[in-house]
């Protein structure tokens, strides 16, 4: 790298850092019919930009440059056979790169990025989806079947709740009971225990009592 590009570099650096916002913003999703025309607007800051450019990316395709300009030129230099179309488009204005497609056909529905370069870096936009009307009818079943099953499942999830807590319930009853019957168990046994020693004691002092009576008895017979 020369010295004047590491000076360009770290010019860039400094000032990019102390500007307020450098962006490229693009409309997510654009709707349109088989033979009509769109244009999607690209909006972007007018800081450090040497070139613009669009770029189409269809599916399970590689991006194709569309076309792109230097920002104060006017010209815009078409790639990619997009020139012998005569239907692919771009209006330049301060702060904006639209493009615009007429008579749209069944390939020209894909995903179409806007970026901007400057000094080997290149931002992209968040992409433009140009989707055909009809999608949406092949869409909408699919968003439409997965409602009963999210539906379902919730069912089933609180079931399980409320049968978790049910059981959890009964053992809680189940713990109590025995905890009651075993209570009462213990109380029976110790009233018995009590009952017992009671009429024991009570055998003790009857039989102290008849010796006593005996005893007197005897020592007056012997008098």
């Amino acid at each position: 790298m020369s010295l004047q590009s590491c000076f360009t570099f770290f010019l860039f650096t400094f000032a990019y850092g102390t500007c307020e916002e450098d962006f490229i913003h693009q409309q997510p999703l654009v709707v349109a019919e088989l033979g009509s025309s769109v244009t999607l607007p690209c909006f972007h800051s007018d800081d450090f930009i040497t070139t613009i450019s669009w770029y189409k990316h269809s599916a399970g395709k590689k991006p194709l440059l569309i076309a792109h300009s230097a920002p104060n030129s006017g010209r815009v230099t078409y790639q990619n056979t997009f020139n012998n179309t005569n239907r692919f488009f771009i209006t330049i204005a301060s702060g904006s790169y639209n493009l615009s497609i007429l008579h749209l056909e069944k390939e020209d529905f894909a995903t179409y990025y806007c970026a901007k370069f400057f000094l080997n870096i290149m931002m992209f936009g968040e992409g433009t989806i140009l989707l055909h009307n009809e999608t949406n009818i092949i869409i909408t079943p699919k968003s439409s079947f997965w409602s009963p099953v999210v539906l379902i499942l919730s069912v089933i999830s609180a079931i399980s709740i409320i049968v978790n807590i049910f059981l959890m319930i009964c053992t809680y009853c189940k713990e109590d009971a025995s905890e009651q019957i075993l209570s009462r168990v213990i109380q029976v046994d110790t009233n018995y225990f009590n009952y017992v020693a009671l009429q024991s004691s009570s055998v003790t002092t009857s039989q102290e009592e008849t010796i006593c009576v005996y005893t007197q008895t005897s020592k007056h017979f012997m008098r």
